[in-house]
């Protein structure tokens, strides 16, 4: 049998709410002295416009924009080569260009997903981080 859970007024949740720690002058040392230890971030590398390195974030766009570009070479190719490829052999380059395509839209709305996610938690982050 489970036993029941005694109420609790409302004064007492705003009492005990209200009530502060004994010890948060220790807490406050200890946090202070914890961040002046911390040894200091290096700074953040801001690729030069010859860095061929680059962010996570700028190579995959660069990836993107290079898989983009390379399917709209192979389609403008196939159509010119269309008129002289037999139809199981067109049928065939079709089929891959298809797939082709719908990769790149899939890694296209992966990106997206992955910015908008970025973005909503940032914005999250820095709401959290701003003062009452």
């Amino acid at each position: 049998m489970i036993t029941p859970v005694q109420g609790l007024s409302l004064h007492q949740v705003m009492e005990q709410a209200a009530t502060r720690p004994s010890d948060l002058q220790g807490m406050s040392d200890r946090f202070n002295r914890l961040m002046s230890e911390h040894p200091p971030q290096p700074d953040v590398h801001t690729p030069s416009p010859g860095d061929d390195a680059g962010t996570p974030a700028t190579r995959f766009v660069q990836a993107q924009e290079d898989a983009l570009r390379q399917t709209y070479a192979d389609v403008r190719a196939f159509s010119l080569q269309a008129p002289g490829m037999s139809m199981q052999a067109m049928s065939a380059r079709h089929i891959e260009l298809s797939y082709q395509l719908s990769m790149v839209q899939v890694q296209f709305n992966a990106g997206v997903y992955v910015a908008q996610s970025s973005k909503s938690g940032l914005q999250t982050l820095m709401k959290n981080q701003s003062p009452p």
